[in-house]
């Protein structure tokens, strides 16, 4: 215990909150999972749409997921009861190979395998990441760790892919580019990995993505078929986009992007992207400006993977393992020598835990701002304001 009082208070704050996560979770999983049946709470995640996904690849109904909504809707309520809430179908068909294998299995037994192989890909990836001597990083990840499991997501599948690009882009440039390749799968999580690669001159691990991307794209049409695409981009894509513009309530509660809390605040689509373009698009700018200002890789990953969700309109809170482990990082820095900013960093690792509960106290305003001022310690921190300044300021005589 000598150790755990020897933390700064709000590492411990985020530790006791984490494990108290991890904790709770786990018995309701425990519960469900002995369960006679397939419980329609357990059954109401998004891993239902994966294993579905996964069985009507099997089953030779790959074009279910592809075409009109109530089509594809029809074989959730089939599988677990004409009860069963709204969920919807919003892949690209190379990602298909990941889930396909679901199909083998039953879907608690699914559910298991998919969440302790993904998660296993985004430990071992936050340890080629940070290292595995820095506790804070391991703190800061325990409640996106806990949320993501509780919503049975590809949080872990897709933060591990984007971690582990950014691990490997220096010494293997080739399986960098894999990982980003599999990124495209989620590409809004990688709109700043270009700029960051071109102000890096990663050449080869730009070719890499491009081939992964490129053969991905191509294997999945041969192998699922044309029409997967097609309908992808006539159906799916469009009714995503419908999601994005009139859904509500506890949807929106997980979006952390400014556009979600205008939305939840019942502005419209159009008004609420015109609000959080008016902000992601300086930052935007002025990341890709500190991409080239910075001196190290550490400084320009920490840059963008908070940038990310201030940039990008459509993360939710499952996607917000990107996020933790660049807080991590920050608050070790901080510790030391700035503890109000520490504690505001390690503040927001808490955000997968307590976005919806904020969204419930109609306080969403909260979790831009804070991934804002945490934006703003980073620019701080990484030099890139004071660089930038020196670039501007008269010199001595003129």
């Amino acid at each position: 215990m000598v150790w755990l009082i020897s933390l700064p208070l709000h590492f411990r704050i985020v530790l006791i909150a984490g494990i108290a996560a991890l904790l709770r979770v786990l018995y309701f999983t425990l519960d469900g999972l002995v369960s006679p049946g397939i419980e329609l709470s357990f059954a109401d995640k998004d891993f239902a749409n994966y294993w579905t996904a996964g069985k009507l690849v099997l089953s030779g109904q790959t074009a279910d997921l592809f075409g009109p909504h109530d089509g594809y809707f029809a074989h959730l309520t089939a599988a677990f009861g004409a009860d069963y809430p709204w969920h919807n179908w919003s892949y690209p068909p190379h990602y298909l190979f990941v889930v396909a294998p679901l199909g083998l299995f039953d879907y608690k037994l699914g559910m298991m395998l998919f969440l302790g192989v993904t998660g296993i890909l985004y430990l071992w990836s936050v340890r080629r990441f940070a290292g595995q001597g820095n506790y804070a990083i391991w703190i800061a990840i325990l409640p996106f760790l806990a949320h993501n499991f509780w919503t049975a997501q590809n949080g872990y599948l897709f933060a591990g892919c984007g971690l582990a690009a950014l691990a490997f882009r220096d010494s293997r440039p080739v399986l960098a580019g894999v990982f980003l390749g599999l990124l495209t799968i989620k590409p809004q999580l990688g709109i700043l990995f270009p700029f960051l690669l071109v102000a890096e001159r990663r050449w080869l691990v730009i070719i890499s993505a491009t081939v992964t991307t490129i053969a991905l794209v191509a294997l999945s049409a041969v192998v699922f078929g044309i029409g997967a695409w097609s309908g992808y981009l006539a159906e799916v894509v469009p009714y995503q986009s419908h999601v994005m513009r009139e859904l509500r309530g506890t949807f929106l509660w997980m979006l952390p992007s400014l556009y979600g809390t205008m939305r939840s605040w019942d502005f419209e689509a159009d008004i609420a992207l015109s609000i959080h373009l008016a902000v992601a698009l300086p930052v935007m700018i002025a990341t890709i400006s500190g991409f080239f200002l910075t001196r190290n890789d550490e400084d320009r990953s920490i840059l963008l993977l908070i940038a990310t969700f201030i940039v990008t309109p459509y993360a939710l809170s499952y996607d917000l393992g990107l996020l933790a482990p660049a807080l991590g990082l920050l608050a070790t820095r901080l510790a030391a020598m700035d503890r109000a900013c520490g504690l505001v960093v390690m503040m927001a690792t808490l955000l997968p835990s307590i976005m919806i509960p904020l969204g419930a106290l109609h306080a969403t305003a909260v979790v831009p701002v804070l991934i804002l001022a945490v934006y703003a310690i980073a620019w701080r921190d990484t030099g890139a304001a004071r660089r930038l300044k020196a670039i501007f300021r008269p010199k001595a005589g003129n």
